[in-house]
């Protein structure tokens, strides 16, 4: 089967998003599948050099090039820029692609299917960030109906979509399959470390603005965060953030016992990402306050490359209890009490939450058993 992978690698060069679009087009390689990575929506790419949106598209396109062909994928690869020039494969090639495909698997809506797009068989969305479309398709937003109804089928990391305590009205011109993030195993070594201290995790303070839907405000992981601000107080283990976001209040973090470090040093390539993994302990993070307030089940990408590595997650549980074995390898909690009970208890018997770990990435997020799943919804619903 002929699948395309539309991403957004390019636009935001850092190692959390590449792993998250790379394993899409991995895991359907693995499956035997011919695979293509694109990204055509022309945006102009953020540069990490600068810190800032560039339309100097020469270290978005180094980034790509390196990346691509260390995983053997130099000649499955497009990035068109704002001018209409294309990068890795060329334009001819990438619409003969797109013309025999047989699927096209939009993540986290990287692009408006456009006519070209839609000539694959079937036409994918994998709505990662739940419950924001939800909450736009219950308000009506125009814009939002065309782009979803541009797709044959549409997943969402929402896995209690529908179902007891999800919070947001559904439309039922959209049928919404649940999904979660494919994990390649092979590049997750697991290293099991007893002597590594600190906790920590990779995160942005706030992505965009909050929505307010029937009086109620669905925010970012700032809202949630500084619930547990007080955390470091509470335990003698040490917490670091790899916090992006100018805004953040870093100084109210410090102050609070948050270790800091630069984000864009642990982001700058997938195989610094995974150095700053396997260095951990073990995970321990907040959600965005939409994906609380909603219960919507929705597992953080991030912290299944950790699960892989044998890296035990402490997280803030957005109904994913409900689908997900949780209180060895990985510890759930609702209140700053239940925070701290999670770290005695992971701190009580380390070395078998290490092992549970990688265990539920092996049984519940292995791309082999994810993608298989997305291809026979995708095909047979």
């Amino acid at each position: 089967m002929r699948i395309v992978v539309l991403g957004l690698i390019g636009q935001y060069p850092l190692a959390g998003m590449t792993s998250y679009f790379l394993q899409y087009v991995l895991g359907f390689l693995r499956l035997g599948h011919d695979v293509y990575y694109l990204e055509d929506n022309g945006a102009c790419p953020y540069d990490p050099q600068v810190d800032s949106v560039s339309m100097d598209v020469s270290y978005t396109v180094g980034y790509l090039r390196r990346h691509f062909e260390a995983h053997g994928l130099g000649d499955r690869w497009a990035y068109r820029d704002y001018n209409g020039e294309y990068y890795g494969l060329t334009q001819a090639r990438v619409r003969e692609v797109l013309r025999t495909a047989d699927l096209l698997v939009n993540v986290s809506l990287a692009n408006a299917p456009t006519d070209e797009h839609r000539q694959a068989r079937r036409v994918v969305l994998i709505d990662t960030d739940p419950p924001f479309r939800q909450i736009a398709v219950a308000q009506g937003d125009p814009a939002t109906l065309d782009l979803l109804a541009a797709h044959d089928v549409l997943f969402t990391f929402a896995e209690n979509i529908g179902g007891p305590g999800w919070r947001i009205p559904l439309d039922g011109r959209f049928r919404w399959h649940p999904t979660r993030q494919p994990v390649v195993l092979d590049l997750w070594e697991p290293t099991i470390d007893p002597g590594a201290q600190v906790l920590t995790t990779v995160m942005n303070w706030t992505s965009y603005a909050s929505v307010e839907f029937r009086g109620e405000v669905y925010g970012q992981k700032d809202v949630e965060f500084m619930k547990i601000v007080d955390l470091p107080r509470r335990v003698s283990q040490p917490l670091e953030l790899a916090l992006a976001h100018p805004q953040a209040p870093r100084d109210t973090l410090l102050a609070h016992g948050w270790q800091l470090t630069d984000p864009l040093a642990v982001s700058r390539d997938l195989w610094a990402y995974r150095d700053y993994i396997t260095g951990s302990r073990g995970e321990f993070s907040v959600a965005k306050n939409a994906y609380v307030r909603s219960r919507s089940g929705w597992f953080s990408e991030r912290s299944t490359c950790y699960l892989a590595l044998g890296k035990p997650v402490i997280t803030q549980d957005t109904g994913f209890s409900q689908v997900l074995p949780v209180g060895e390898g990985l510890l759930a909690w609702r209140t700053l009490d239940e925070a701290v009970s999670a770290i005695e208890a992971l701190n009580a018997d380390y070395e078998r939450h290490c092992h549970a770990a990688r265990a539920l990435a092996e049984t519940h997020f292995d791309s082999d058993r994810v993608l298989s799943d997305l291809i026979e919804v995708a095909f047979h619903g």
